[in-house]
């Protein structure tokens, strides 16, 4: 079995990358040509075979396939492929059906991504205008970010921090105290030195801590802070060096712009491209046929949803509604109780706040847009826990005529 997967593979390899070629006159023998690298039998293996080999070789290792030598050798490459292929041919393996089904998919899937690549996203073009715009309106994804070169005094105790501190103003030796009295024993022995980081990024010894970075940054080279508070607990820091942060001139990232622009371009074109296919064939779907024989109308899936028990499977049915019948009117409330499911039983109040943002924005004229409001304004606020949406617009209710009295 091993050995007959490495012949398939060999075929197919050889096949479709055009690794080599046959090439006979009537009589079987080898038509002589000039520019030769190989022979296999009555096959042969041309130079600008083994150049276009080489030419798709990953960058790391085509140092191992460089100069006369390193092309010979993949020569020898070519060859232990193209006896392969010679067996496989001569056994009749491209016969087989399995293996003709292999051949005629990898065709389809290499047509397809070359029409792709040609007449999709190579006729896309990006110009100098929409490159210059985009490095304007986004100067930050072009900035390299801070370098800070820190080194640290570390307790636990704020009050000891205050002393240290008090003592460097009088001129003590920043290095000596943090050799000799720091808390943090890794960076004691270099002087507290945390070495290189970014103020947002990891930094030695303290971690992840925005509050720690965002105080050192604070700081100009040669500075000393005050008792800095972070996570982990206080510290005094001395900033060695600043490198602020950046811009990369467009120079440098103009071709990262015009991929970020082309790939952006890509799906608008293929859109536009499938659908003016879709005009041209007229394809038609026979499977929608039977989905909608089997698809739940929205009063089943509404009444399945009701009855589910486990909240996140009840949330999945309700979005199956929202999703299958988006016009039909038991969509905005099915939105709704999937923010009610979040907000009074799941607790994930991000969830809830973005469902109800969600219905606001598609249903703004539906009846349930009063309740999704109440809702956003009291998701953080203390309220009794309801058990049903009836509950809810029933304390709703009482609330507005409570607030009415009061006037």
């Amino acid at each position: 079995m091993l050995r007959r997967a490495m012949v398939v593979g060999a075929v197919l390899a050889a096949l479709l990358l055009f690794i080599s070629s046959c090439s006979t006159d009537k009589k079987g023998e080898l038509k002589v040509k000039q520019n030769l690298a190989a022979r296999v039998g009555n096959s042969r293996i041309n130079e600008a075979e083994v150049q276009k080999r080489y030419e798709r070789l990953p960058d790391t290792q085509k140092k191992d396939y460089s100069g006369l030598e390193g092309k010979a050798k993949l020569t020898d490459l070519l060859i232990d492929e193209q006896l392969l292929l010679e067996e496989a041919l001569e056994k009749g393996l491209h016969r087989e059906k399995e293996i003709e089904e292999k051949l005629e998919l990898a065709k389809r899937t290499i047509l397809v991504s070359e029409y792709y690549n040609r007449e999709i996203v190579g006729r896309i073009e990006v110009s100098e205008e929409e490159t210059q715009s985009y490095y304007d309106e986004h100067k930050e994804e072009f900035t390299t970010r801070a370098v800070l070169r820190a080194q640290y005094l570390f307790s636990e105790d704020s009050l000891k921090c205050v002393g240290w501190k008090e003592r460097i103003d009088r001129g003590e030796d920043f290095n000596k105290i943090a050799k000799n009295e720091s808390e943090d024993p890794v960076t004691a022995v270099v002087n507290g030195s945390l070495g290189y980081f970014n103020p947002d990024g990891y930094i030695k010894s303290v971690g992840y801590s925005q509050v720690f970075g965002q105080q050192v940054e604070k700081l100009e080279a040669e500075q000393v802070s005050g008792v800095i508070s972070f996570e982990r607990g206080f510290a005094i820091v001395k900033l060695n060096e600043k490198k602020p942060p950046q811009q990369q001139p467009l120079s440098e990232v103009r071709n990262r712009i015009i991929d970020k622009l082309r790939g952006s371009k890509s799906m608008i074109a293929y859109n536009g491209e499938i659908a003016r296919l879709r005009k041209k064939f007229e394809p038609e779907n026979y499977y929608w046929d039977k989905v909608e024989k089997t698809r739940r109308t929205p009063e089943e899936i509404w009444e399945k949803a009701q009855l589910e028990t486990d909240p996140y499977q009840r949330v999945q049915l309700y979005r199956n509604l929202v999703n299958q019948y988006p016009d039909n009117t038991y969509a905005p409330q099915a939105l709704f109780m999937i923010g009610f499911v979040y907000a009074e039983e799941v607790q994930d109040l991000v969830q809830a706040r973005r469902t109800f943002d969600e219905l606001l924005d598609k249903y703004p004229e539906s009846d349930i847009v009063e309740s999704a409001k109440w809702m956003l304004e009291n998701i953080n606020s203390p309220h009794p826990q309801f058990e049903s949406i009836e509950n809810m617009q029933e304390h709703i209710k009482q609330q507005k005529a409570g607030d009415a009295e009061k006037e």
